[in-house]
């Protein structure tokens, strides 16, 4: 039996976990773990949506469902929107549905995800499965030495840079604002991705709230959040549905917090996502981070490719 340690118990680390084979004897190592309470590139979106549908449709207590998507463009080719006939329920708007200012846009079902109980849910499926997992906190991969795992992965996000053997150069903070609001009668996804960074998404969840937002900004680390940017993000919102959202005033609605989130991206210009093996201090480690603000679409297929990698390393 192959001893496997995962470094990040994230949803990267879990959804590498859930991929890796059943026979393995895994452990996954985090300063945080699943549960605790929350802390302020094509083929890897397909493989995780596929798992995730998987998972919707035999667990429906996991926090992930199904519903329809309505995604609207200001610009683009919509020739070159890569998961058309990918995705169920695919099918381009008439001009006649598009709102003022659209280029085109598209209706297909997704899958949407409520993590405060989806994260849980998933480390209880993974230990049923001989998964464990241990709070740890190291400086460096060399801390590992001696552990008894064949292969090391590090899917440690944002920890990439202080590891002391690693320092990764290359990774870009993303900080993103949204909005949890409840609201009742609000049953769909919508997203609206226009020019300049503009993106407008109001998200559905299980639990009955709705997940909007969102502002992005690119090497922002801070967690605070700014009435701005809230106006903002219910502004836009106004202005897509306002059947559904009739004003733009914040006081208008049952908000129930802001939340902000910091990721760790490695840019296209800047190799994009690092997923690769490397020998290090005697150990075989697998490098598995860097995806965009979105880990839960990449974390899957992440796992994958991190599959992968290890089976190269047999060659070693």
């Amino acid at each position: 039996m192959s001893e496997i340690t995962i470094l990040g118990a994230g949803i990267t680390g879990m959804g590498i976990a859930s991929q890796l084979p059943k026979n393995a004897e895994i452990t996954t190592l985090g300063d945080f773990l699943p549960g605790d309470a929350m802390d302020q590139r094509y083929e890897m979106q397909l493989n995780s949506f596929a798992e995730l549908w998987r998972i919707a449709e035999r667990y429906p207590e996991s926090g992930i469902r199904q519903i329809e998507m309505t995604e609207i463009m200001d610009n683009g080719d919509p020739a070159k929107v890569w998961y058309q006939g990918k995705v169920p329920g695919f099918r381009f708007l008439p001009s006649s549905e598009l709102p003022k200012g659209a280029k085109f846009g598209m209706v297909f079902q997704t899958l949407v995800i409520t993590p405060p109980t989806f994260l849980p849910w998933f480390r209880q499926h993974l230990e049923k499965q001989g998964v464990k997992f241990q709070r740890t906190y190291v400086k460096s991969l060399r801390d590992f030495r001696g552990m008894g795992h064949d292969v090391l992965i590090n899917a440690t996000g944002f920890g990439a840079m202080k590891l002391l053997d690693v320092e990764e150069k290359r990774i870009t903070a993303v900080r993103q604002q949204n909005i949890r609001l409840s609201k009742d009668g609000y049953n769909r996804c919508y997203i609206r991705r226009g020019p300049d960074g503009y993106y407008s998404m109001a998200f559905a969840r299980g639990d009955g709230t709705i997940y909007m937002g969102g502002i992005k900004t690119f090497g922002d680390t801070g967690f605070a959040s700014y009435e701005d940017q809230r106006k903002e993000i219910l502004k836009r919102q106004h202005n897509n549905q306002p059947d559904v959202f009739p004003s733009s005033n914040p006081a208008d609605y049952d908000i129930i917090t802001d939340h902000v989130g910091v990721f760790p991206i490695i840019e296209r210009q800047n190799s994009g996502v690092r997923v690769e093996k490397q020998l290090l201090h005697g150990q075989k480690v697998i490098h598995a981070y860097g995806q965009e603000a979105g880990g839960f679409t990449f974390s899957f297929g992440l796992g994958h490719l991190a599959s992968r990698c290890r089976n190269m390393y047999r060659n070693i």
